[in-house]
């Protein structure tokens, strides 16, 4: 188990994490990288982006319609958006545990 602010959050699986991945670069295989190989133009698709915060959500609580019931649709995307985050170890907190953090 993990936590993200005051949840406590399932572990994954090394394919669910493949499979969040995989759901989140697409939402962004429309931006543009330019030959630095930075984005240049963030083309973001929302549909896509959502789902993969979604699929994160049913990996990260057994019930989470209950637990989040309490929130927001805006509150519950941050935190997903969170949630996400750490599971991608994209995050400052999993930079900080890999020795990644400058």
């Amino acid at each position: 188990m993990q936590k993200v602010d005051k949840y406590e959050i399932n572990d994954i699986t090394f394919g669910q994490e493949r499979e969040l991945y995989n759901m989140y670069k697409k939402s962004y295989r429309n931006s543009t990288i330019d030959k630095k190989g930075e984005v240049s133009k963030l083309n973001i698709d929302w549909e896509l982006h959502d789902q993969s915060i979604s699929k994160c959500l049913e990996f990260a609580f057994d019930d989470p319609e209950n637990i989040l019931k309490g929130l927001s649709h805006p509150e519950i995307d941050a935190l997903g958006q969170k949630i996400l985050l750490r599971y991608l170890r994209m995050d400052n907190e999993s930079k900080k545990e890999s020795g990644d953090w400058v």
